[in-house]
C-alpha cells in the first residue's frame, strides 16, 4: 500500500489554509472566530457548516460531517487519503513521494492521468499542422491563441486510434480505460470516443481535467456537440465549465453570468466579463442550482436568443428561485447566442444587456404576452407559473412572486392566493414518504459524559496547564470515544485538532469528535474546571451506587427482609466519598 511520510503530511497540513481550501467549494462568511456557509454534503437552506481556522477543522451542525482539510477533500472529491494529500500537495507546490506503492496505480489516479494525457494531446494537435484548419476556424471566430491555451482547447483528429495509441502499453487497467469515458469499443477493440472535434476540457474545482465537450468540425456527424458520459470523476449536474478559473470572480462580483455553451463562455471571458459560468453539456438542474448557491445568490441568465434558449432560461431560472437564488434574464438578441452577440456588437453590448436584465417572472410574462392572452389561455399560464412558485421554499421570495403575478395581471390578490392554495393541495400526496434524514449524532448526556467533554474542552483551550492532571487521571475517562480523543490530544502534545481527527478512520466517530472539538467553551480557570470534572468522575459512580443501594433497601424493607448488610454498604460508600 502506498504511504506518505508523516513529515510531508504535516508540511502540507501546515501550508494548507483550511478556509482557503474550503472556500473553493463553499461560499464562507465570517461569524465570530469561525466561518459559516451552506453545507456541501447535504441540501440545506440555512448555513450550518462551520470552518474553524484556529483548530484547522470543519463541522456541519446539520448533517454531522466533519474533519480536517484532508478529510474535506476526501469527502468532496471522493478520494483516498493518499490522493487527497497528493492533490493538496500539488496545489501548494509540495512534492509528495510515495513509499511502498503497489505495482498498479490506483483507479482514480489512472482516470486523472488518462484525462491529462488526452487534454495535452488534443491541445498539442490543435497547435500543430494537423490542427491548423481547426485553429484558423477558432481564430476567425474571434478567440485568441492566449485564450485557447489558457483553457486548453484542443482538437481530436478524424482518427480511430489517435488517443488510443498514446495510452496503449502504458500500464493502465482495463477498468480505468473503460470507465474514463474517453474510449469506445470497435471491431478491432478499443477506439477513440472523440473524432474530428474541437475539444473543450472540463475541469473540476481544482483545475484537474475530468471530462470533455467536443464540437464537431469538418465532419458530417449530425451531433453538433458530443460530451463525456458520466464517470466516477464527472457528474454533469454538479459541474460548471470554467468554474476553476472564474469562481473567485463570481464571489467577488456577488453574481454570476450563466451561459449555455463553451464558445459563449470563452468569448465573454475574453472581453473581460470574468464572473461567467457555463453548464457543461447538459440542461440546468436543481443540483446545479444547489452548487451555484454555494458561491452566489444572484445569477444573470444569458442563454441563446431563440425559442429553445428562452424556454431553457425559464427552466433554469425557476430552479434557481426554488433554491433562493435571484434569477435575472439577459435578453440576447433574437437568433443570436452570446458568442455571436460579442462578435457582432462587442463586449459593451453584453455588459449593457446584463445591466438591463429583468427578473425572471417579468420576463416570463412579457415573452408570453400574458396581458393580451384570452382568458382561458391566461388562466392556464397562471396555473403553470403557480406550479413553479409552489416549489419555492423561501416564504419571502414566494410571497413577492405571488404579489408580482397578481399586480402584473391585475388579478385580485385573494383570488391569487386561493389559486395558489389549490396548486399546493394538488401537489400533496395522500401518503407522504419521508425524505432521508442525516444520521442521528452520538449524544453524550450523562453527568459522567459531560464531565469528560469538559475535560477535552479544557485541553483545547489550555493544553499546557491541564496536561499533567489529565495524564494522571486518563483512566477516569471511561467513554471509549472520549478516552481515545483525550489520549490523542495528549499524544500530539500541542492539542492540534486536525491531526487528532485524521486518526479516526471510522466516519461516524470522526464526525462525532469533530462536533465536540468544534464547541467553543470559554474556560476562565481550566485547572479548576478539570479538577472539578475529575472529582465528578470519581464521585459520580459512588453516588449512583448509593442511590441504587438505597432503592434496594426500600424494596427489602417493604418485603419484611433484613437489609442491615446494605445499610452498612451505604455507610461504607459515604466514607469512600469523604475520602476523595
Amino acid at each position: 500500500m502506498a504511504r506518505i511520510s508523516q513529515e510531508t503530511i504535516d508540511r502540507i497540513r501546515n501550508s494548507a489554509d483550511i478556509v482557503d481550501v474550503v472556500s473553493q467549494y463553499v461560499n464562507l462568511k465570517k461569524r465570530g472566530r469561525n466561518f459559516f456557509g451552506l453545507c456541501p454534503f447535504h441540501d440545506e437552506r440555512t448555513p450550518s457548516f462551520s470552518v474553524a481556522p484556529e483548530k484547522e477543522i470543519y463541522h456541519c451542525f446539520g448533517c454531522g460531517a466533519g474533519g480536517s482539510v484532508f478529510n474535506f477533500i476526501m469527502e468532496h472529491e471522493n478520494l483516498s487519503f493518499v490522493e487527497a494529500v497528493q492533490q493538496l500537495g500539488l496545489h501548494y507546490g509540495i512534492e509528495v513521494s510515495l513509499s511502498g506503492e503497489s505495482g498498479s496505480k490506483k483507479f482514480f489516479t489512472q482516470l486523472y492521468e488518462l484525462h491529462e494525457i488526452a487534454a495535452s494531446a488534443y491541445t498539442k494537435n490543435l497547435f500543430s499542422d494537423p490542427g491548423k484548419t481547426a485553429l484558423d476556424y477558432l481564430l476567425e471566430r474571434g478567440l485568441t491563441e492566449e485564450t485557447l491555451k489558457e483553457y486548453r482547447v484542443g482538437f481530436a483528429p478524424d482518427a480511430w486510434e489517435f488517443l488510443t495509441e498514446k495510452v496503449k502499453g502504458q500500464g493502465y487497467s482495463r477498468e480505468s480505460v473503460d470507465k474514463s469515458g474517453l474510449f469506445g469499443k470497435g471491431k478491432q477493440g478499443v477506439v477513440d470516443r472523440f473524432r474530428s472535434r474541437i475539444m473543450f476540457p472540463i475541469m473540476n474545482r481544482t483545475g484537474k481535467v475530468i471530462a470533455f465537450g467536443g464540437r464537431v468540425f469538418d465532419s458530417d456527424d449530425p451531433a453538433k456537440y458530443m460530451n463525456s458520459p458520466e464517470t466516477p470523476l464527472y457528474r454533469k449536474s454538479e459541474v460548471f465549465y470554467g468554474y476553476h478559473k472564474t469562481a473567485p470572480a463570481v464571489r467577488s462580483a456577488g453574481s454570476a453570468v450563466m451561459v449555455e455553451g463553451y464558445m459563449d463562455f470563452l468569448q465573454l471571458v475574453q472581453v473581460g466579463i470574468e464572473n461567467v459560468l457555463a453548464v457543461s453539456g447538459t440542461a440546468f438542474t436543481t443540483k446545479h442550482a444547489v452548487q451555484i448557491g454555494k458561491i452566489t445568490q444572484k445569477v444573470y441568465l444569458a442563454y441563446d436568443g431563440d425559442e429553445a434558449g428562452q424556454k431553457a432560461s425559464l427552466r433554469a431560472g425557476y430552479a434557481m428561485l426554488q433554491n433562493a437564488i435571484a434569477a435575472l434574464i439577459v435578453q440576447v438578441p433574437e437568433g443570436l447566442d452570446p458568442d455571436d452577440w460579442v462578435r457582432k456588437e462587442g463586449g459593451d453590448a453584453i455588459r449593457t444587456g446584463i445591466e438591463k436584465a429583468i427578473p425572471l417572472l417579468n420576463f416570463h410574462l412579457e415573452k408570453t404576452g400574458a396581458m393580451e392572452l384570452p382568458a382561458v389561455e391566461r388562466s392556464n399560464l397562471v396555473k403553470e407559473i403557480l406550479e413553479e412558485i409552489a416549489g419555492v421554499n423561501d416564504g419571502i421570495i414566494r410571497d413577492d412572486l405571488l404579489q408580482t403575478l397578481a399586480n402584473k395581471l391585475k388579478i385580485n390578490e385573494q383570488e391569487m392566493i386561493k389559486q395558489f392554495q389549490n396548486v399546493i393541495n394538488r401537489k400533496r400526496k395522500p401518503l407522504q414518504i419521508e425524505k432521508s434524514k442525516p444520521a442521528e449524532p452520538t449524544l453524550f448526556t450523562t453527568v459522567s459524559q459531560k464531565a469528560q467533554i469538559e475535560i477535552i474542552s479544557a485541553m483545547l483551550t489550555s493544553f499546557r496547564d491541564v496536561k499533567k492532571i489529565v495524564e494522571k487521571n486518563i483512566n477516569l475517562l471511561t467513554e471509549p470515544l472520549l478516552n481515545k480523543t483525550a489520549q490523542l490530544l495528549l499524544e500530539h502534545r500541542s492539542g492540534t485538532t486536525a491531526e487528532v481527527l485524521e486518526e479516526f478512520n471510522n466516519k461516524k466517530e470522526r464526525e462525532t469528535v469533530a462536533g465536540i472539538l468544534m464547541i467553543e467553551n470559554k474556560v476562565d480557570d481550566p485547572i479548576t474546571v478539570v479538577q472539578e470534572c475529575i472529582h465528578t468522575l470519581k464521585t459520580h459512580p459512588i453516588r449512583e451506587k448509593i442511590q441504587q443501594t438505597r432503592l434496594k433497601i426500600r424494596e427489602l424493607e417493604a418485603a419484611g427482609i433484613d437489609s442491615s448488610d446494605l445499610i452498612m454498604e451505604v455507610s461504607r460508600l459515604h466514607q469512600q466519598l469523604r475520602s476523595i
